[in-house]
């Protein structure tokens, strides 16, 4: 099945709960159930079969407003001391989310599975969860229609001063926990990265945008992964703004990034590019980057997006 990616749409979700309750699991796993109870048929769409294509669906945690701040709402342990060893499960504290207070939740789609989506939204009273039921309050919503050509062309012009004035900069917020992959690696098998490698970062939105395009091809894709990797810089202090996060999934301990990174733009390495990429294939590489910024920001980044995972912000400050 061929996906409209590049007509992506955004929901923001308004939810508040009846009763108390307490969840170590991941609570996108609680949307997830949410939106299958409404509409079982999405389970095609949201299951963990390894799909090619990518899903066209991204949904996330629970969030929280807390000060003027987004904030995500799950079951985490950030080690102090650095260490990557897996801690004990009893070691990862649950949340405990409140009556009648308002939660937040994003689903990024394409249009043609939005009539789908919005009748999984429709499931209100309780859902089954865990071993009790979780009672729903309210739930409202607001869409977004994004018009990717007009935000690509805001980018485009963030671009071409970049180049003018040699300097810029994009800087990637991690909002969930993010699976990332190494799309440079060798074999159908993946590497796991919990580094925030520009082309790790970018890897699945520029495959959609490809795969849209009718221009997906091996060679290209990873020639296209080596040109997002030289054109940015990494800073010294990217350590210092990741962190690695431990999160709970089936009973499970597992490993994820958050925080954010700052890459900054080699424009000699942009502008030599974007040349190599029109005079060898005929084609606008900032354009395709720009549309793959657009819609990292839609579908997320990495794996396990259709189950809350990669859900990014991303700007120029």
């Amino acid at each position: 099945m061929g996906y409209r990616y590049l007509l992506p749409v955004r929901i923001r979700a308004k939810i508040r709960f009846e009763e108390n309750f307490t969840v170590k699991d991941y609570t996108a796993k609680l949307i997830k159930t949410l939106l299958l109870s409404g509409n079982p048929q999405l389970k095609n769409v949201l299951s963990k079969a390894k799909n090619i294509p990518p899903k066209p669906i991204h949904l996330t945690p629970l969030f929280k407003n807390e000060n003027g701040r987004k904030k995500a709402i799950y079951s985490c342990l950030i080690p102090k001391n650095k260490t990557a060893r897996p801690p004990k499960i009893r070691d990862i504290k649950p949340v405990k989310i409140r009556s009648n207070v308002e939660y937040i939740f994003y689903i990024g789609t394409t249009l043609d599975l939005l009539d789908e989506v919005l009748t999984g939204l429709s499931h209100i009273g309780y859902v089954q969860f865990g071993k009790g039921l979780v009672w729903i309050g309210r739930l409202s919503y607001d869409i977004e229609y994004i018009d990717v050509e007009k935000e690509v062309e805001k980018l485009l012009c963030y671009f071409t001063e970049t180049v003018v004035k040699g300097e810029g900069k994009i800087k990637i917020i991690f909002e969930s926990p993010t699976l990332l992959k190494d799309p440079l690696a060798l074999g159908r098998k993946k590497k796991k990265l919990l580094l925030p490698l520009p082309e790790a970062v970018f890897s699945v939105p520029y495959f959609m945008v490809m795969l849209s395009r009718g221009l997906y091809k091996t060679t290209f894709y990873l020639r296209s992964m080596r040109y997002i990797k030289s054109m940015f810089d990494l800073p010294y202090t990217v350590l210092k703004t990741v962190d690695l996060a431990w999160y709970v999934y089936d009973d499970r301990p597992l490993p994820a990034l958050i925080g954010y990174v700052v890459y900054f733009i080699d424009y000699e390495m942009l502008n030599h590019v974007q040349v190599m990429m029109s005079m060898k294939y005929g084609l606008d590489f900032l354009e395709l980057f720009a549309k793959a910024m657009v819609l990292a920001q839609v579908y997320g980044v990495g794996d396990g997006r259709a189950a809350g995972f990669g859900h990014v912000s991303i700007t120029n400050r």
